[in-house]
């Protein structure tokens, strides 16, 4: 394939990001040079739904949500869809196209809606290398997610100097926020879900290492827990009964930023929430965390050497106690 020159003024690109939540936050830095680098060119993302909220809220427009997921476990709904995408792609005749996560559909995507640049990260399994007109350095998936989403932009010459992904939700989610969680009183936020899960700790064992880490607090600490689907009555019936315990469900991701940045700790299991936390300014306690995927602000990871169920309920709620001693309150992002 012959390789185009990249266009040195782009006036629209597309950026695309299929990804998951939590790998949607690791690419807002890069996503964000890639913007300012090209400060007069449209950029839209192209995004799956829940990493579509996640852009949003960081101040990205136009967005464009897509459902990956039903895609993949439908194969009627993804032969009618994606031809249907690719049509209005090319009718949007993008210069530039930048595929930071980077799968097969997503190169054919760009290849067949024309865009004649086109960058993505070049990982050994995942992409098509002849669609990608421009490919960077070959992906290194022992390296931190973040980093190698900002080696995708090698082609273009663009350094990522700020690497810290940062979230905030407008004012008036920001103000409901504060009145539901005063700064009068220190809160521990909960987060018990996981999509998958291999990366589930067990609910009764966050109350155990809750409990167990609080009970000598003098004054106790709010404690809120944010439910997600995959938490079951039964599951949660263990968090309900902490001492003063509040539970929350069905928050939007904007609510759920603004709520878990109201958070003087958060503890979490290896999941996108952990990424939001950290986005939004909370000292985060993660469960089971892998170092290629740890959430970039203050992270203190408790590890598993082979399954998450291998943690104990001790080394958790020691882990809760380093992080509230370190953090005198929770800080927003700048």
């Amino acid at each position: 394939m012959a390789r185009l020159p990249l266009p040195s003024d782009p006036r629209r690109i597309l950026l695309i990001h299929f990804g998951q939540m939590g790998d949607a936050v690791m690419a807002l830095p890069a996503a964000r040079a890639l913007g300012d680098a090209y400060p007069s060119a449209e950029v839209t993302v192209l995004a799956g739904r829940s990493g579509a909220a996640v852009f949003r809220l960081a101040g990205f427009r136009p967005v464009w949500a897509v459902d990956r997921a039903g895609w993949r476990d439908s194969a009627w709904k993804a032969a009618r869809e994606m031809p249907a995408l690719m049509v209005e792609l090319r009718r949007q005749r993008f210069d530039l196209s930048v595929d930071l996560h980077s799968y097969k559909e997503t190169n054919l995507l760009a290849w067949a809606a024309g865009v004649p640049a086109r960058v993505a990260m070049l990982r050994p399994t995942r992409s098509w290398p002849r669609l990608i007109t421009h490919p960077p350095p070959p992906d290194d998936p022992r390296a931190h997610l973040l980093d190698r989403y900002c080696r995708v932009l090698q082609p273009l010459d663009i350094m990522v100097a700020d690497r810290q992904p940062r979230l905030r939700a407008d004012a008036e989610v920001q103000v409901w926020a504060e009145r539901e969680w005063p700064a009068d009183r220190s809160w521990l936020g909960i987060c018990p879900g996981a999509g998958h899960p291999s990366r589930r700790w067990p609910a009764d064992r966050f109350a155990a290492a809750v409990a167990e880490w609080a009970q000598p607090l003098n004054p106790a600490p709010g404690i809120v827990v944010f439910a997600g689907p995959e938490e079951n009555e039964e599951q949660l019936a263990h968090l309900r009964r902490l001492s003063g315990a509040q539970l929350y469900g069905g928050l939007s991701i904007p609510q759920l930023a603004a709520a878990l940045g109201r958070c003087r700790v958060v503890l979490t299991n290896a999941s996108g929430p952990a990424h939001i936390a950290a986005a939004a300014g909370s000292t985060v306690v993660t469960v089971g965390e892998i170092p290629m995927f740890d959430p970039v602000g203050r992270v203190l990871a408790v590890r598993a050497r082979r399954s998450v169920a291998d943690i104990s309920v001790a080394a958790v709620a020691e882990a809760l106690d380093g992080a509230w001693r370190s953090t005198s309150a929770p800080r927003s992002p700048s």
